[in-house]
């Protein structure tokens, strides 16, 4: 049965400042901009600092890193899981990363008061309508429902692996055939109708029913063959079940449970690499290995770790030095320039992700938004550039915390946002090209 979305759930229910000693003796201030290329191993970073700074002001900053840009590639089962706008359902294959499996779990409102009616149940719908499909939608699939036993509440951090707690059965049902912005009803046993209307007198408050009744609903895709992956939105109530009744007058209602946009959601999201091509398989993770390539994957899967060790060695440097006075330094340009690889197959440009984001960790471990975000995506970009087959990142607000003691470590890591369903892989650790770091700066 298919359906237009528009207002149904409703309808159903009516029934750094200091100067030097030397440059205080000259009238006017002496501004020098430097630049400095971080690259790859290609460049010899042994001499990294030397003839950067006037002679006044010299400071000698050598490196023994044998690039200057290290990247790896990482993975944390304890990646938040907190943009509750989607529900993700299905998986996604690819030849590189293997598998990936998404469900979520989400809660149920009440639309109406009950009615209070003596009832028969006679039908138990469920209604979805997926906002984005892709994948093999002819293929055979099957929708499983579970009851969960925990409370989802807005201040409860939820994590991308976290196995739902599962407590009742609800059924598994053939999927139909399905295609986006349309709205699609599964019939369900009717003993899930119910189960639900088991005891009416918890559906006031209202907030009863969701907090301690039924806490929430788990919703998976399992596939025969290849997989499928749906997305819905919850701010289009895009989910929810509806049982049909009749009283004992024999006259007919309905009775909506939605997952409204106040739901409190989260997905789940686990990562079968062994399925991957053998000769395409990744190698190396979170084991600190220089690859060639590094990894950055959909889904809160495997993501890329950009070390900057000279920046450290810079800084470190800078604060011994008895002739400078922080913050008597500015970051003028700092800039990641990140090439990808395009096998003309999986990989090619019209496949890659519009927008890659940027984050830190802090020293308690937590993952925050790198600083020059709060300007805008446009000021730390973070977008293709097909002309040059890379990324680019403009992380100068970053750099300058770095250097003034603001943030602990000069390390960043790339992350997908849940919008983007590619992944990527870039050339890295002395690959032809590699990743590069430009980085220039002001003395005062």
């Amino acid at each position: 049965m298919i359906f237009m979305t528009t207002s149904f759930w409703k309808a159903l229910n009516s029934k750094h400042h200091g100067l030097t000693a030397g440059l205080l003796n000259i009238i006017l201030p002496l501004f020098v901009l430097l630049p400095v290329i971080f690259s790859s191993c290609s460049k010899d970073p042994v001499n990294i600092g030397i003839g950067l700074l006037p002679d006044d002001d010299f400071i000698d900053i050598l490196s023994t890193d044998t690039i200057s840009v290290r990247a790896y590639t990482m993975y944390d089962e304890s990646s938040l899981s907190s943009d509750s706008t989607r529900m993700i359902a299905g998986g996604i294959y690819d030849e590189y990363f293997g598998t990936t499996y998404c469900d979520f779990v989400t809660q149920l409102r009440l639309m109406n008061p009950w009615p209070h009616y003596d009832f028969v149940v006679d039908s138990v719908l469920l209604y979805f309508t997926p906002d984005e499909v892709s994948g093999d939608t002819t293929a055979i699939h099957y929708i499983e429902l579970w009851e969960t036993g925990t409370e989802l509440t807005d201040t409860t951090d939820f994590y991308s692996a976290q196995d739902p707690d599962t407590i009742t059965f609800l059924g598994e049902y053939l999927m139909p055939v399905l295609t986006a912005d349309s709205t699609y009803a599964v019939k369900l046993n009717n003993s899930v109708g119910e189960y639900l209307l088991r005891d009416t007198t918890q559906f006031l408050p209202a907030s009863n029913f969701y907090k301690d009744y039924f806490r929430g609903i788990y919703f998976g895709v399992r596939s025969v063959d290849n997989p499928v992956l749906i997305t819905m939105y919850s701010v289009q109530e895009s989910f929810g079940i509806i049982i049909y009744y009749h009283d004992e007058t024999d006259e007919d209602h309905s009775y909506s449970f939605v997952a409204t946009n106040r739901a409190v959601n989260y997905n789940r999201f686990t990562h079968d690499r062994s399925t991957a091509a053998p000769d395409k398989q990744i190698l190396h993770i979170n084991d600190f290995v220089p690859d060639t390539a590094v990894y950055l994957q959909a889904y809160h899967g495997v993501y890329t770790r950009l070390d900057l060790p000279s920046l450290e060695q810079f800084r470190d440097e800078l604060t011994a030095s008895s002739t400078y006075t922080s913050p008597g330094i500015s970051v003028n340009k700092a800039r990641l320039y990140l090439p990808v690889h395009l096998d003309e197959d999986t990989y090619t440009e019209k496949e890659m992700p519009s927008q890659i984001y940027l984050r830190y960790r802090d020293s308690e471990d937590n993952e925050i938004l790198v600083p020059d975000h709060v300007h805008g995506l446009s000021f730390m970009d973070g977008t293709y550039y097909s002309a040059d087959d890379r990324y680019v990142f403009n992380i100068a607000t970053f750099v300058q915390y770095y250097l003034e003691g603001k943030i602990d470590s000069p390390s960043v890591e790339l992350f997908l946002p849940l919008t983007a369903e590619k992944n990527v892989i870039f050339k890295a650790n002395g690959n032809d090209p590699s990743i590069t770091f430009d980085f220039a700066y002001t003395i005062y």
